[in-house]
């Protein structure tokens, strides 16, 4: 989400990267699902550029959200639709596939999102909301995969909780560009701030 104060009163940022695993990369089970490759590749360039651009700024937290499965899916239960029963189907989010792409890693003192127990939005069942108000973070700056899943989730949870959420768009990515412009038109006006990695870099 966007970057935050350490201390004192001032308000504070944070800049939440939703999903960047194996699984959502070249070798992961669900890449296969972005069919329109040069977003996906240029969301990818992008998120690289804002992570170090967030990581040099002393006011920004990095937080990084991902999921991660037992081989059974247990927490899950038996769905019968939706992403608890595709999870178990693609094997998603398991072993090697949910560790972090080379050049997401945590970096010490970055917080780590992973109790997520299923829920595509970062919020859903995690600490998130506390670490934020705890740290008076009420501003945020939020890139991910996929956009129109675990991105948008977490944006409308965000706005319902009265957070100031800008989405990185072009450092984020749909599986279709279809998906990208629908987000853009008809759910980033109502939740969120949508911004380019341009905009980050110069004026946020």
């Amino acid at each position: 989400m966007s970057p935050v104060a350490r201390c004192g009163t001032a308000p504070g940022y944070s800049f939440p990267t939703e999903d960047k695993t194996y699984d959502r990369h070249r070798t992961g089970g669900i890449n296969g699902q972005f069919q329109d490759r040069e977003p996906f590749d240029t969301a990818v360039a992008n998120s690289r550029t804002v992570l170090a651009e967030a990581r040099h700024r002393d006011d920004m937290d990095v937080i990084h959200v991902s999921l991660r499965f037992e081989p059974t899916f247990k927490v899950l239960g038996e769905g019968k639709y939706s992403l608890r029963k595709l999870i178990p189907v693609y094997g998603s989010f398991l072993g090697e596939q949910a560790d972090f792409f080379p050049g997401f890693e945590p970096q010490d003192g970055e917080f780590v999102v992973g109790e997520r127990p299923g829920g595509s939005s970062a919020f859903a069942g995690t600490t998130l909301d506390s670490y934020l108000r705890n740290n008076r973070i009420f501003d945020t700056y939020v890139t991910g995969f996929a956009l129109r899943q675990c991105v948008e989730s977490t944006v409308r949870n965000a706005h319902d909780l009265g957070y100031h959420t800008n989405v990185i768009c072009d450092a984020s990515a749909a599986f279709t560009s279809d998906q990208q412009i629908a987000f853009l038109s008809d759910i980033a006006p109502f939740y969120a701030n949508a911004i380019t990695t341009q905009d980050f870099l110069t004026h946020a």
